[in-house]
């Protein structure tokens, strides 16, 4: 029970982080860098590789995926120096973009 809470906080984590560097890619376009876009991408492989080996962790994406939201919103305000009312109440990305390799938000 320990080891699935603590696989189930890190994906929340871990959604958090790339949520938040993908709202600081569309929000701050002149500061784009490879620090971002490879943060992005570790964040990507890293929730894949938590979901092949935890296949129990799946049923709880989608509200995992919502809760980071919310964190997510804190640490780009944070991290950008901004209101986090900068941010709609409401994630600009679908889980399917957020995750998918190919996407980068404009």
């Amino acid at each position: 029970e320990n080891m699935g809470r603590g696989e189930r906080h890190e994906l929340l984590n871990r959604l958090a982080v790339l949520l938040a560097h993908l709202l600081k890619w569309r929000f701050q376009p002149t500061r784009r860098g490879n620090s971002w876009k490879y943060t992005i991408e570790e964040q990507r492989r890293r929730i894949k590789r938590l979901l092949d080996e935890n296949p129990s962790l799946g049923p709880r994406l989608e509200k995992a995926f919502e809760n980071a939201y919310g964190d997510a919103i804190l640490i780009a305000a944070r991290e950008m120096d901004c209101d986090k009312n900068t941010f709609q109440s409401a994630c600009p990305f679908t889980r399917k973009q957020a995750l998918d390799y190919d996407y980068w938000p404009d």
